[in-house]
């Protein structure tokens, strides 16, 4: 959409289950200004109600999940035939203690608990469930920990990196160096947090602190950031604070 002085601004669609603002929220203004979303103000049950009145050759297609390009391949297949594997140690991230071996960073997600089962020596497992805690890429260590989601955590508060704003500039009040009250996406899908955004390094950093707990708050994510219906842009979770 339009804003003032012709700018482009990205807005949220029109449901809240499709939106890929959380996304798209790294885009720069010359490329929002080129790009156009026809279906972005319709619900997806009135563009399947449009395709099956046309006759659309994919008007009962399923809708796809996750990485839709992929088709039927397997995730983990498409990450070995492009990346291969490069195995080296997992730990316990307390204790340091050596409790298996990975075959590849690039397998696992911080805060996920998706295939560090058999990468655990058998007697590590029944210890569980392990959830990734940080990946050391010079080491190419991976650091496991049973803790990651235990109520002791308050997992409220984080710090964003390399943000970018999509108007060039961060909100006005935020700029004055005032904490700003924004919506804040830490992943895509519908939910989000209400937050205070204090914005560092004139905008290039921020401090947020959510209004709610989220367990699953991961560095090298994003965090989407929202005024009302339109996305301001995003940064990068960094491990401070967390």
């Amino acid at each position: 959409g339009g804003g003032a002085g012709g700018r482009a601004v990205l807005y949220q669609s029109a449901d809240a289950h499709k939106d890929q603002t959380y996304f798209l929220s790294q885009l720069s203004q010359s490329q929002l200004a080129k790009t156009l979303f026809p279906l972005g103000a319709l619900p997806k049950s009135d563009v399947r109600r449009l395709a099956h009145q046309r006759r659309l050759p994919n008007r009962a297609r399923k809708d796809s999940q996750g990485i839709c390009f992929l088709g039927q391949l397997d995730y983990d297949a498409f990450l070995r035939g492009h990346l291969g594997e490069r195995r080296g140690e997992v730990r316990e991230f307390e204790t340091g203690e050596i409790i298996g071996e990975h075959r590849g960073l690039w397998y696992h997600t911080v805060g996920q608990r998706r295939g560090v089962g058999p990468a655990l020596g058998p007697r590590h497992v029944s210890r569980g469930p392990w959830y990734v805690v940080r990946k050391e890429m010079d080491s190419n260590v991976l650091f496991v920990s049973r803790e990651y989601a235990s109520a002791d955590k308050p997992r409220n508060a984080f710090h964003a990196d390399a943000i970018n704003w999509i108007g060039g500039a961060p909100p006005p009040a935020g700029a004055a160096g005032e904490p700003t009250p924004l919506r804040v996406k830490v992943r895509h899908g519908a939910a989000s947090h209400e937050a205070s955004v204090s914005l560092l390094d004139g905008g290039a950093r921020a401090h947020v602190s959510l209004a709610g707990r989220d367990k699953g708050l991961a560095p090298g994510q994003f965090a989407a950031f929202y005024d009302g219906p339109v996305c301001l842009g995003s940064g990068v979770i960094s491990e401070e604070g967390l």
